[in-house]
């Protein structure tokens, strides 16, 4: 197989060369287990030369961006979680600042527009000045168009929201179109509660009355599901395995709205890992090698499914709930190391 040569940055030092390429269809993956950082070898000469030796991790093509939550929630997070992110998820604050680091850093983002479109005062009701809000926000973001990967109008809108759910999802419709008229290349993000997949989702509307066959009617897909999106994801954190069948559910109701409706033709969608959250009375609580077995379980789910193309794990570096304590990385080392290997195989080092 013809491989490319990639220049890659290494800090105070020269340029090195990386060996890689397409990954062909018959070679095997590697599983995330057995994902490998690789070697560093120095060329001694006049100037000291660093090559990095591929460590042969085959990653599928279709996974093409990993990074966490809240990772830009502040400028200083960027340059933590650069070296094995493609993405940052911007918080809308000090927006110029971060989108000027994300993007020496050469990394996308991934920005969340919550308080461009929702007042969060109100119960995350519509902006009434939405539009004038979102002209000014497009003119923080149209210089860094080339970086921008996703735009998220609300994280878990029908769950945060306090309007109906047939209001978010008109609304959402409606700013789903106003992303697609100026950003058309970014992916139009969504990110779904369980219960918002297996109440809202898939939740059958009466549609009428069968006289002959005495029965209710109900229609066969959900009305409530946005179709101006393109890119979506369900958050599960109970449990010990990765819930990759809350990720299936999500999929079954856009499939049933692709045949029923003829929207959602280029879904895609994106997984979410419980990361580094140990103990939460909600969720319940893991050890450090049940949750390195859920970011393994979380990747190789990715790996077998060609439409899943993101990894966005919950969440960088750690938050304190009132509902329990969700532990950063400083806590489960071992977890972090996992993450940083699968990071770094979709970002950088695959064959």
């Amino acid at each position: 197989m013809l491989k490319s040569i990639k220049k890659l940055p290494f800090v105070g030092s020269l340029l090195l060369a990386l060996i890689g390429g397409a990954v062909s269809a018959q070679e095997e993956m590697t599983a995330a287990a057995d994902l490998k950082e690789p070697e560093l070898l120095i060329l001694h000469g006049e100037i000291a030369t660093p090559i990095i030796i591929p460590p042969g991790n085959v990653v599928p093509d279709h996974i093409e961006a990993f990074g966490f939550y809240h990772s830009g929630k502040y400028v200083d997070y960027i340059s933590e979680v650069a070296p094995f992110s493609t993405f940052i998820n911007l918080h809308w604050s000090n927006v110029d600042e971060k989108l000027a680091e994300a993007k020496r850093h050469g990394v996308k983002v991934w920005v969340e527009l919550g308080p461009i479109f929702f007042n969060t005062s109100s119960g995350h009701t519509r902006q009434e000045d939405y539009l004038e809000l979102w002209e000014s926000a497009k003119e923080k973001l149209k210089p860094y168009e080339d970086i921008i990967y996703a735009l998220d109008p609300l994280d878990e809108p029908f769950n945060r929201s306090s309007m109906s759910y047939g209001e978010v999802k008109e609304y959402l419709d409606e700013i789903g179109l106003i992303l697609m008229r100026d950003f058309p290349d970014a992916y139009r993000a969504l990110t779904f509660t369980e219960k918002s997949v297996e109440e809202i989702l898939f939740w059958q509307r009466i549609v009428g009355w069968d006289p002959i066959n005495q029965v209710w009617e109900f229609s066969e897909y959900s009305e409530y599901m946005p179709i101006n999106y393109n890119l979506f994801g369900v958050d599960k954190y109970k449990g010990v395995n990765f819930q990759g069948g809350m990720t299936d559910l999500l999929r079954e109701n856009v499939e049933k709205v692709r045949e029923h409706t003829g929207a959602l033709q280029d879904a895609k969608f994106y997984i979410i890992p419980r990361a580094f959250m140990t103990d939460n009375t909600t969720y319940g609580y893991l050890t450090e090698e049940q949750l390195i077995t859920r970011a393994q379980q979380a990747y190789d789910h990715a790996v077998r499914n060609e439409d899943v193309i993101a990894i966005y794990p919950f969440a960088w570096p750690e938050v304190y709930a009132s509902k329990g304590t969700l532990y950063g990385p400083r806590y489960v080392p071992e977890v972090e190391e996992q993450y940083r290997k699968i990071g770094k195989a979709v970002k950088l080092f695959r064959d």
